[in-house]
């Protein structure tokens, strides 16, 4: 049987951890592997990080299932 490689079709920042797979539901957990980001006041790049943080998303259904996202993100401290 061939299997699908599903961290093609997401950004490569972003990285599979783990798919959940029930009667009525598939839940896919992703973190993120960007280790700075731009801050969104004074863009300057930021490195470090105080804290993480989950976002779910429900995608468009699969196979008649429900399709979660479960993003963890990482909170960034600006020094500026």
């Amino acid at each position: 049987m061939n299997s699908i490689n599903m961290q093609s079709f997401y950004p490569e920042d972003l990285k599979i951890t783990a798919i959940k797979n029930t009667d009525n539901q598939i839940s896919i957990s992703m973190k993120s592997q960007k280790h700075q980001h731009e801050c969104t006041k004074c863009y300057i790049e930021m490195s470090t990080h105080h804290g993480t943080y989950v976002r779910m998303v429900q995608y468009l259904p699969i196979l008649g299932k429900i399709v979660m996202l479960k993003i963890t993100s990482y909170e960034y401290i600006c020094s500026n």
